[in-house]
């Protein structure tokens, strides 16, 4: 019956994504089998299953474009993300998806990192340290293996901000990330001398974006 074959399609896809030894001439083969007669509705999300499964399975960007994932204590890092934003709007980027990870589900975090091409990660120096929301995201990231981003650092401190190249180093801990930035932090708040340095950043992402 049509429900019985809807349940097999949903077994064999599932099966699919969780056996990545399973070899592409062979699932070809058998889902060919299994759409025959299949009514195209059925076939278009099946397809669309197994077109995602590919990209997933290779780690690749779903989409071109930057998500910018921020913490904030006083709203100056806020700032600092918000001014990039603009700048990167300005210079034609129009996928852009900002996330504050105070008010953001860890889940959506990552699943938006597998997502998107380009991710600027930004969050104040706590404890001398990684601000703690930040951390765990960071952590997260490498426990589910997102890999192959290109990614801008931002850090902000009152008196010796770290986290900017504390982040830096557990990115380097994942696999194939290229990284725009190095140890860019702001003192407090983002400072007019400091624009220049922030605009060339948004030129960078730009060009790596349009490439």
């Amino acid at each position: 019956s049509y429900a019985e074959s809807d349940v097999w399609a949903n077994h064999v896809i599932d099966s699919i994504r969780m056996d990545r030894s399973i070899k592409e001439d062979i699932c070809v083969e058998a889902l060919n089998v299994l759409l025959e007669n299949r009514v195209p509705e059925v076939q278009e999300r099946v397809n669309y299953i197994l077109e995602k499964y590919d990209i997933w399975s290779k780690y690749e960007a779903e989409t071109k474009g930057v998500m910018i994932a921020y913490a904030s204590m006083y709203g100056n890092t806020e700032n600092m993300v918000n001014v990039l934003a603009a700048m990167l709007a300005d210079a034609g980027i129009t996928n852009i998806k900002i996330h504050n990870i105070s008010k953001t589900h860890v889940s959506e975090l990552i699943s938006d990192s597998f997502k998107y091409s380009h991710l600027v990660l930004a969050a104040p120096t706590y404890n001398n340290g990684i601000y703690p929301l930040m951390a765990n995201y960071l952590e997260d990231m490498k426990a589910l293996m997102v890999q192959g981003r290109t990614v801008a650092v931002l850090g902000n401190g009152s008196w010796a901000p770290q986290s900017a190249k504390l982040m830096e180093a557990k990115l380097a801990e994942l696999k194939n990330m290229t990284l725009l930035t190095e140890n860019f932090a702001v003192k407090s708040a983002l400072h007019d001398s400091q624009m220049e340095q922030l605009q060339e950043l948004c030129t960078k992402i730009t060009d790596s974006v349009n490439a």
